[in-house]
């Protein structure tokens, strides 16, 4: 019993050690808008020009649109894109990884 005890803790301390802040959140929205664009785009200098720039230009600005909630073990990151109260898409963070829980929607 002990050593299930202990390895819990263990397993809890690493989840809370490894729980993504805003920053790897940053990082992650540069590279899923860049690539995005470059798959709406198409491959090519244009596509690699614009997916890197709108990658940059949204992860800087990711904080103004997101809103953060931890919860020691993991995260999750709501992000309401144009401001309109209803949620755009959510993404859950934890152990340094991020998993899309809804897919972001766009007025394509």
């Amino acid at each position: 019993m002990k050593a299930l005890f202990v390895a819990l803790v263990l397993v809890a301390g690493g989840l809370i050690a490894t729980n993504p802040g805003m920053e790897a959140f940053q990082s992650f929205v540069r590279t899923q808008a860049a690539d995005r664009i470059e798959r709406e785009v198409g491959a090519g200098a244009l596509g690699d020009l614009l997916g890197g720039a709108g990658g940059e230009l949204l992860a800087d600005n990711a904080s103004t649109f997101t809103e953060r909630r931890s919860y020691l073990v993991g995260s999750v990151y709501t992000v309401d894109l144009d401001g309109d109260g209803d949620t755009d898409g959510r993404v859950l963070g934890v152990a340094r990884q991020f998993i899309v829980i809804d897919e972001f929607e766009g007025d394509d």
